[in-house]
């Protein structure tokens, strides 16, 4: 797997140019530009973990997304294809770790199946009891609030107690390549 950094900027609109128009393709036709679309899309990525039962499961999302600050709720979408999905209908409690840039190595590993998921890293049980990634940059811990069926993936909406900040840059994906963000003088 690669790493290359990557510069995200914002744009000046007060002095952007019209630019000629983007070609438009109907997913229809032609499902996989829905995927190449999505690619680049930049991402933090993600190794979302639960125990059951004293068996602990996970996955790697890279779709997580904030959705309330009161309550404080965020939301992973797992697809109903995964090996852990069961696990994670029935999953009381979770953990979204937020990846290191030196963390791809997880990424790979939580997205294998059969893969010995746990033993790639140490994943300490949280206050809820979820695991934890230690040195994520950072950990939403926190009760599973609702779940959502959302075409060929649940909707797994977190509501969060427990917030284990890290001081570590976060490992992003785009354009099916890990990067690394990159400071822009302003």
């Amino acid at each position: 797997m690669t790493t290359s950094p990557v510069t995200l900027t914002s744009v000046d609109t007060s002095t952007s140019t019209a630019t000629a128009p983007q070609p438009v393709t109907d997913i229809a036709a032609n499902p996989a530009a829905f995927r190449e679309g999505l690619a680049q899309m930049v991402t933090s990525v993600s190794v979302v973990t639960a125990e059951v039962d004293g068996a602990r499961y996970g996955f790697t999302a890279n779709s997580v997304t904030s959705v309330s600050m009161s309550p404080a709720l965020v939301l992973v979408c797992l697809a109903d294809t995964a090996e852990c999905h069961d696990a994670f209908l029935v999953a009381e409690t979770a953990s979204i770790n937020i990846l290191a840039a030196d963390q791809a190595h997880l990424s790979k590993v939580f997205a294998t199946r059969g893969a010995d998921k746990f033993a790639a890293a140490d994943f300490p049980a949280g206050p809820t009891g979820a695991p934890v990634l230690s040195g994520a940059t950072v950990a939403l811990e926190g009760r599973v609030h609702e779940r959502y069926t959302a075409g060929d993936h649940t909707v797994i909406l977190l509501e969060v107690q427990h917030v284990h900040l890290g001081e570590r840059e976060p490992l992003t994906y785009q354009g099916r390549m890990f990067r690394e963000l990159a400071q822009v003088a302003s």
